[in-house]
């Protein structure tokens, strides 16, 4: 007993290895003494308990690595969210869709054209029935009516031309080649027989609703069927690693294990941006560096060449009559809402920022939306939120945009990887690394809801 309290009165380090001892020799109870884990327990039915431990994050990434990616992912979503602004959009807006496939496969369907533009001129004057050429027959059925722009039509006497109602067509059957024939509703009397009246070529001709007769019960079919894309997930990767040196050396400022890894996210999610606008769908078989024989290696297709319009403002300025046919391009036309956002590199945003805005189009305020701030473009057509990506800079692209319809932008996810190393172990080096992987890729429903915008 004395030779105890002499080794208690000696220092800290004889009390320690004392109470190491007692506590697996069970001279005292050894958990008063410090708090050892029992260690984790796997029950026959699932699960990892612990009796004596905390739940941590650390013991959580141990027992249940993948428990907390959905965190992860929201967390990543907070790292400098107006640097890369198509990556934040598609984790805060984008309909999120979960694949254990590096190819996807999604289904499409576009909405029929309302209008479209006379091909072939047609004399009229003499015939009740003419064969109506456009530049795309394919939308008109039969028992459909159709409107004549800029061609007048005739009062019900068949002789005084109406300057208030363009003349209507009424497709009546089809060619052997496809096109529509058509009689006039409200055209001329000639002879006693109304006929259809001269159509120059280019104008513009817009379908309307069908008319059934008396008896009629059945009408052409409506057929929409979605087709088939494919789009892959490209292994969108980054890894840190830190020496146990680096991390016990002292720093001027506290840089730790943390603030690396924030720093090669934002680096992954700034390239993924890139990938996300123009990356090439493809797929080759190459060994790479880090590869020991050739393997399948995937890349996502980017959503620039997703959208199905176009508006180019061909060099003229951005002023607000150009905004207007802006506006009317993105909004009509396609079955979309009516707030897009308007992503814009540096250029163009200049140009729009120079505009003095009237009542036609105008300034909305400022507002919050997926995680961004944006300031907003108001017509009567809808809204732009318009947002600026310096990623578009880098593409140099610094003077175009894109129209993007939130509701039809899907974001394909086989879910984030996280892969911890400790290369002591391996005998590689003194030190710890961590590798962060999503495979993931875009994609757009409706291609018409979408525009490319460009300056010239």
């Amino acid at each position: 007993m004395e030779m105890l309290k002499k080794m208690f009165k000696g220092g800290g380090l004889w009390m320690m290895a004392f109470a190491v001892l007692c506590s697996v020799f069970g001279v005292v109870d050894g958990g008063a003494m410090m708090a050892v884990s029992a260690g984790t327990i796997t029950p026959e039915n699932g699960g990892a308990v612990n009796v004596d431990a905390a739940t941590s994050v650390t013991r959580t990434h141990e027992d249940s690595p993948d428990l907390l990616l959905d965190t992860i992912d929201k967390e990543v979503t907070k790292i400098r969210p107006h640097e890369v602004v198509l990556d934040t959009i598609s984790r805060h807006a984008a309909k999120t869709e979960d694949t254990k496939n590096q190819v996807v496969k999604y289904y499409s369907i576009d909405v029929i054209e309302l209008s479209t533009t006379v091909n072939t001129a047609i004399a009229g004057g003499a015939n009740l029935q003419e064969e109506l050429n456009t530049a795309d027959n394919r939308i008109f059925a039969r028992d459909q009516t159709i409107f004549v722009n800029g061609v007048p039509g005739y009062k019900e006497d068949g002789v005084t031309v109406d300057p208030d109602d363009e003349l209507m067509l009424y497709v009546v059957g089809r060619s052997a080649n496809g096109r529509p024939n058509v009689v006039a509703v409200n055209g001329p009397i000639v002879g006693g027989i109304m006929v259809v009246p001269a159509i120059p070529v280019g104008t513009q001709v817009t379908r309307a609703g069908r008319a059934g007769s008396e008896s009629q019960i059945q009408t052409d079919a409506y057929s929409g069927i979605p087709t088939p894309s494919t789009q892959y997930m490209q292994k969108f990767m980054a890894q840190i690693e830190q020496t146990t040196f680096f991390k016990m050396a002292d720093k001027e400022v506290n840089w730790t294990f943390s603030d690396q890894e924030e720093e090669a996210i934002f680096d992954m999610k700034r390239t993924e941006n890139l990938s996300f606008w123009y990356g090439k769908k493809r797929m080759i078989i190459i060994q790479n560096a880090r590869a020991n024989k050739p393997e399948e290696t995937y890349f996502t297709g980017g959503i620039w060449n997703m959208a199905g319009k176009e508006y180019n403002f061909g060099g003229l300025p951005v002023d607000e009559n150009n905004i207007v046919g802006l506006m009317k391009s993105a909004f009509v036309g396609n079955a979309s809402s009516k707030k897009k956002i308007f992503i814009v590199g540096s250029d163009l945003l200049e140009k729009f920022e120079q505009i003095d805005y009237k009542k036609v189009v105008y300034v909305g305020t400022r507002q919050q939306a997926y995680g961004l701030e944006f300031s907003s473009i108001i017509s009567k057509f809808g809204t732009l939120l318009v947002i600026h990506d310096q990623t578009l800079n880098d593409l140099g692209w610094s003077d175009r945009g894109f129209i993007l319809d939130a509701d039809y932008l899907k974001k394909w996810s086989m879910g984030w990887m996280i892969k911890n190393f400790d290369f002591r172990s391996s005998g590689q080096s003194d030190s710890d690394g961590r590798a962060l992987i999503e495979p993931c890729g875009l994609t757009l429903k409706n291609p018409e809801a979408h525009m490319r915008v460009l300056f010239n």
